[in-house]
């Protein structure tokens, strides 16, 4: 699959596809349970900033749901973005994040923020790839060989923050965090 193949193949996604995509997650991500993070409000109420990869049967080949902050609309968060396993290295990954960045981008965003587990040196050196850079600051440190923020979300659960800055100029968009 050519990657101006997989631009023909993307769409934004529906409320009908939360079910599908919720059935593959957990095995797009190597058993890790992240299906708890495709609930159906993901689909219902961010459909327009979010966006599907899928073949010319309708089969989903991969999915990136993020959306513009509405506290920081300088702001847009890369909730979540998976491809299936079988079709890694055709450029889906890639498209679907440049669509993402190309909408942030058109509407105003001078930033995009995601976070990834830190002992997941794929996800890492996929967001690498596309010009983001992991964001250090109070509180964070190396882990697996990469700034992340220890108990981000939960004891236990580190996250690495990875940016790319879409502009220049707007620098203050690009803030240290602090974990409290």
């Amino acid at each position: 699959m050519t990657e101006s193949r997989v631009e023909t193949g993307l769409r934004r996604p529906t409320e009908a596809d939360q079910p599908r995509i919720a059935a593959v997650v957990d095995h797009w991500f190597a058993g890790r349970k992240v299906w708890p993070l495709v609930g159906r409000a993901w689909f219902r109420h961010f459909a327009g900033t979010s966006w599907i990869a899928q073949d010319e049967g309708g089969r989903p080949h991969g999915f990136l749901v993020g959306f513009r902050s509405p506290d920081r609309p300088a702001e847009a968060v890369l909730h979540l973005v998976a491809v299936d396993p079988n079709q890694r290295r055709r450029g889906v990954g890639r498209a679907l994040v440049e669509a993402f960045i190309r909408d942030a981008d058109a509407n105003g965003a001078s930033v995009v923020r995601a976070v990834a587990w830190p002992d997941d040196p794929i996800a890492i050196a996929f967001f690498r790839s596309l010009g983001f850079e992991a964001e250090a600051g109070p509180g964070s440190q190396r882990l697996y060989g990469v700034t992340a923020w220890p108990d981000y979300e939960l004891p236990g659960e580190d996250r690495a923050v990875l940016v790319r800055a879409l502009r220049t100029g707007n620098e203050g968009a690009v803030e240290n965090r602090t974990i409290g």
